[in-house]
């Protein structure tokens, strides 16, 4: 008789892993509610918000160049047009990669409903209890409010709304500096909305380098959005028609006003009504599970990947665990492995990073050396009239190997699926440095920084 898994969730993970047991020869029961099957990626995150991305920045360039001789005139802004085929883009994904697919894979049924955990391997759903011989939980995250008085029961925007808005507001206040709360900010200015960013710590990206926030920071003014950093909140109160929020910026008494309030401040794990703690399994006060390093909850039989543990939370990264997840409840004792893992800010410039930085190179014992490639010296970068922005890359000096990079740069994500390889494979530097780039590529930002190690 097959292994049944139940599985409680319908992202990523969830997905992945169905369907990873499924080819393992299990018998599969998903069991999800909330979002449609897909996810936060699909709805409310990843998808509609590289599209609406994309769509700023091309109002953005058809307002401004970057070229001499080129006079742009400008574009007619349709809010809602755009937002009517970014939601029918989002059906037509779910449609083709879900709903019209998932019913049709042997062995694997779908429930739809709140799914509840009633024993180690057992789920009720719908009045109905399915038993298993093994449970995973991929239930995602979702946007949380700051613990700011006044703020509950306010209309608050996030990523889990914003994309479904048609109204471009005037002004907007958003809060927080990382990367859901820089990618609306720049999104929504480029599109004309007046902008402000109160950000708590001392530069935007508070855990990156902070040259890395400072630089974006550069730009973002440059594009007419206010950023305040060292803000601490007091108080926020909405009349109908306007926010208002009360705090200190660098310990002096201010406000701020404007139409929507944007909230990018962190996440929380979905775990409330599942039956966790009722059946031993232990819940952070943020609602992410905490799990061993093969990814088993505290209740043995019951594991958990995506999301809904906290930290990397990437699309990737969820189908990564969830893969071993379910690998492990077959028998397999796999952990997983983030190293020289890559990430991306898709904000104009992007931010980017794979592996570690300088300064987490630096505690963890290497013998650290970094070189520098600014944009305004890369060929890619001159030639499109790109100035503002770098590449770093830091190696062990011993061993002359890569052990990580940041970047802030155009298209500075598409740099670190590569770096990643090498890190990951121990390349030596100078395996990079005699091989051939083309010229103008960006890649070849790559070996041209390489080429600066002394």
């Amino acid at each position: 008789m097959s292994f049944h898994l139940l599985i409680i969730g319908g992202g990523s993970a969830a997905i992945t892993a169905a369907l990873r047991a499924v080819d393992r020869g299990c018998r599969v029961s998903l069991i999800h509610d909330g979002l449609p099957l897909g996810g936060s990626c699909l709805h409310v995150g990843c998808v509609p918000s590289k599209f609406m991305i994309r769509a700023a920045e091309s109002h953005h360039h058809a307002h401004h160049s970057r070229f001499p001789g080129l006079t742009p005139k400008g574009a007619d802004l349709n809010f809602a047009e755009i937002i009517h085929h970014q939601r029918r883009l989002v059906n037509e994904l779910r449609q083709t990669n879900y709903e019209g697919v998932l019913p049709e894979v042997e062995g694997l049924t779908l429930y739809a409903g709140r799914g509840t955990l009633v024993g180690p391997r057992s789920v009720e759903v719908n009045n109905t209890r399915i038993d298993g011989d093994g449970v995973l939980l991929a239930t995602g995250s979702r946007s949380s409010l700051p613990p700011i008085p006044g703020i509950e029961g306010t209309p608050v925007w996030s990523n889990e709304n914003l994309f479904e808005q048609t109204h471009l507001p005037t002004s907007i206040l958003v809060l927080g500096g990382g990367y859901i709360a820089l990618e609306a900010a720049q999104m929504l200015a480029r599109f004309g909305t007046e902008v402000t960013i109160l950000q708590r710590s001392t530069h935007l990206l508070s855990s990156q380098p902070a040259d890395l926030g400072t630089t974006l920071e550069e730009q973002l003014t440059e594009e007419g959005v206010t950023v305040h950093c060292t803000t601490h909140l007091d108080s926020v109160s909405y009349s109908g028609d306007h926010f208002l929020v009360k705090g200190t910026q660098e310990g002096k008494d201010t406000h701020w006003t404007a139409e929507k309030l944007f909230v990018g401040l962190g996440r929380a794990g979905i775990t409330e009504g599942l039956g966790l703690e009722e059946n031993g399994i232990h819940v952070r006060s943020d609602g992410f599970i905490s799990t061993n390093e093969h990814l088993e909850t505290s209740c043995p039989g019951v594991y958990a990947a995506g999301d809904v543990l906290g930290g990397r939370m990437f699309v990737y990264t969820a189908a990564h665990e969830a893969e071993i997840a379910v690998d492990n409840l077959l028998g397999a004792a796999r952990t997983p492995d983030y190293h020289g893992m890559p990430w991306v800010v898709f904000t104009d410039p992007q931010i980017a990073g794979a592996g570690l930085s300088a300064e987490e190179a630096l505690a963890a014992g290497y013998d650290v050396e970094t070189a520098e490639l600014p944009v305004a010296r890369w060929p890619r970068f001159r030639v499109s009239r790109h100035s503002r922005g770098f590449l770093r890359l830091i190696r062990d000096r011993k061993t002359n190997t890569l052990l990580g990079a940041r970047a802030i740069a155009p298209e500075a994500g598409d740099l670190m699926s590569e770096i990643s390889l090498i890190i990951r494979h121990k390349i030596p530097l100078s395996e990079i440095t005699d091989s051939l780039y083309p010229y103008l590529t960006l890649s070849e930002g790559i070996q041209r920084c390489a080429q600066r190690f002394s």
